[in-house]
This record gives structure tokens, sequence and C-alpha cells, in this order.
């Protein structure tokens, strides 16, 4: 009787090893093709502690409208996202609602197209 030999677990595991390496490296491919992403959100972070200081001395934030209210006061200037369109802005006197709606300027896309909010997880002002 012969022996049979068990497979190394290299000839087993290796393939797995290489579909989790390129699912690692596609997935960052993908996060990686909105360049103006990094700045849409450093903007929202700046809106978002110029309506934290006003909300602090108004008690609530207006409902809806554009960011005029807070130039010069709170901001130097309104900002626009990378690609020259004005932030859209709502909120319910307390939650704030950012958007920008891309490099095309329309709501919904993929990649430069994609639209933006303050809350697709970074910093979000929290109710009072």
């Amino acid at each position: 009787m012969t022996q049979r030999r068990r497979p190394h677990l290299m000839v087993v595991f290796l393939p797995i090893g290489f579909v989790i390496i390129g699912v690692v490296v596609w997935l960052g491919i993908r996060g990686k093709h909105d360049p103006g992403a990094a700045q849409v959100h450093a903007d929202f972070a700046r809106v978002l502690a110029a309506l934290e200081v006003y909300r602090a001395e108004h008690r609530s934030i207006p409902e809806e409208g554009d960011l005029s209210f807070l130039v010069p006061k709170y901001l130097p200037t309104l900002p626009q996202d990378p690609w020259g369109h004005p932030y859209a802005y709502a909120s319910d006197g307390q939650r704030p609602f950012l958007q920008s709606y891309g490099q095309d300027g329309v709501r919904g896309g993929n990649g430069p197209n994609q639209d933006h909010t303050n809350h697709d997880g970074h910093g979000v002002l929290a109710p009072r």
C-alpha cells in the first residue's frame, strides 16, 4: 500500500492569500478615485465648526437657505466645492446637512461625480 501525501498548507492557502491581496489593492485603488473628496470634507469641517459657534450664540441654526449667514462673522468667505459649486445646506434647526454634488454638480454619480455629505462618515455636528 502506498501512502498518500497531503498537500502542503502553502499550496492550499497561497491562492487564498493572492485573492485577499487582490481585494485589498482593488479597494485601495477604488477609494482613491475622487481627489476632491479630501477638500470637500475639510470644507465640511470648517463649516461645521462655524455652525457650532453660530449655534452657541443663537441656540439654533437656520433650517434652510445658503450659508451666507455665516459670512463674515463665522467664515471669511463662503466655501465652494473643488469644482466651483456652492455647498447645499439644510438643517432641522440643530443638525446640519451639508452636501456637494461632485464634479458634475448633479445629484448622484460615481468617481469624481460622487456626492459627498457630512453624514457619510466625516465630522457631524452633534444635536443639542
